[in-house]
Formats: structure tokens, sequence, C-alpha cells
């Protein structure tokens, strides 16, 4: 096992303190208090209490870290981001849909970005107690085991995962008809949880993912959990994804990722 780095102990304090309160409001759904973001967009008061909480462990353990995160995030945040100063970048809870519907898959995720390149991160699954935690030159890693992405090269066989928010009504038309193309080579899975989806690529379990428009809290710490398990994140023009000005991500095994753009490509 690969010695955990400092900063890693640090997010899985924070993930593990904030868990507690969700796998308790987990079982007490009807308490849950919840109102509406956006369109087919929600935030529960376990949001907010898990927010709280990872912003208190992160700023007593690293107080001179930056952070940003989903429920107060404003435009004003994009300047930590283009600065040189260490930021955590979070998820409270990242499922937050399948969370007030009963549904265990959902996760909280924590990405450190230092100079414009996300360095570290982790996303924990508190029901199944998956700590899936990545470092730059550290490797990815779940728990105590290391993480690699799928070899399999080709579509025969393999599965997919993507996610499609509703609330872009200008793309949206795009990214059912790739859903639908997609359908007829391989098996797709749209599970909810972008953070979990992509921990899943890192370890294998998925073939790969695409999406768009989603928030860097949502893919931060995925990105580095693909790329130090040896995959690859990309935009749709197949260069090497950028978190702060790519729309779309592709993310997967670099033997199947040519194949994967190919297809989706068709319909940008």
């Amino acid at each position: 096992m690969s010695i955990i780095p400092p900063v890693i102990v640090v997010m899985e304090k924070a993930c593990r303190n904030a868990a507690k309160g969700l796998v308790r409001d987990f079982g007490e759904l009807e308490k849950l208090q919840i109102s509406k973001k956006d369109k087919n967009d929600f935030v529960s008061s376990a949001d907010l209490k898990a927010s709280e909480t990872i912003s208190y462990n992160l700023n007593k353990d690293r107080p001179d870290f930056l952070q940003i995160e989903e429920e107060s995030y404003t435009e004003k945040d994009l300047e930590k981001l283009e600065g040189d100063d260490p930021v955590f970048i979070f998820d409270p809870l990242d499922g937050t849909k399948n969370f007030i519907h009963g549904n265990g898959y959902f996760s909280i995720s924590i990405g450190l970005m230092h100079r414009k390149e996300i360095i570290a991160g982790a996303t924990y699954n508190p029901i199944l107690n998956e700590f899936f935690w990545a470092h730059k030159g550290s490797g990815s890693w779940i728990n105590n085991q290391r993480l690699r992405v799928s070899n399999r090269d080709k579509f025969e066989g393999s599965v997919f995962a993507t996610g499609i928010q509703i609330k872009h009504a200008d793309i949206l038309d795009r990214c059912v008809s790739q859903v639908s193309h997609m359908l007829k080579k391989a098996s797709i899975r749209i599970m909810g949880s972008a953070a979990l989806d992509l921990a899943h690529v890192a370890s294998g379990k998925f073939d790969g993912f695409w999406v768009s428009r989603l928030n860097i809290w949502d893919i931060a710490a995925g990105i580095i959990l693909i790329k130090e398990a040896g995959g690859v994140c990309l935009n749709i023009e197949g260069k090497e994804f950028n978190p702060l000005k790519d729309e779309v991500l592709v993310a997967s095994s670099a033997a199947i990722s040519n194949q994967l753009l190919k297809n989706l490509q068709i319909f940008t």
C-alpha cells in the first residue's frame, strides 16, 4: 500500500465526519427539508449540514487553503481557481436526487487544485464505506486497494456511464441522441452521481464516462482518480480536458478512448 499523503488524510477526515450526518439523515428522509435550486435541481438540509462540516474540517486542518463548494458558490470563486493558491473544491452530496429518493448511490467528493492543476482528490460512498482517493504521483486507491482502469479495448461487452441534465435545454437533444446511439453499441448507465461514476471508471467497473456541462466540484476528484489509475480525461476534440474551459468531459482508458470519442463526435 502507498503511504497516504497528509492532505488525503485531511480529506478523509472531512468526508467521514460529514458522512455521519448524511447516513443519519438517509435513515430519516421524511424529516428532511428540501428546496428547489433550479429546474430539476434540489438541495436538502442534509447537503447544507454536510457542507458546513466539510468546510469546518478542511479549514481547521488546512487554514491556508481556499475553498469552493457547491452550496455557496458565486462567480467570484472563479478568481480562486485562476490563482496560485491551493483550493479545495467540494460537493458535500453528489447525487442529491438519489439521496432524497432513498437510493444509496450518492457520494461526498473533494478535489484539490493548485496552480490550475488538480493534484489530489477523494470521493466517499458512505453507504458502502468506499473511500476512493488519488494524489499526483501516488496512484489511485479504494481503501487499501490500488485502482486501475479497464483494459477492454472493444465496445462489445463494455459498460459506459453518462449523465443528462434537463436544465440545459439547449443541449438536451444532443445528449439524448448520444445515449440513443451508444445504446446500439454498448451498455449504458445513468446513475445520478458523476463523482461516483468517475470513481468507478478509475476502478474499472465502468469502461468510460461522458457528460456535458457539469460543475467543477462534480468532477474534480474524479479527474485525478482516473489519471492516477492509468486513464485519460479528454474534451470532445480529443485533447486533454481543461476543467476551467471545456464543456464536455470524456473519461476512459486510453485503450477505448478513440472509439468512444468517434461515436460521441457524431452529434457535436
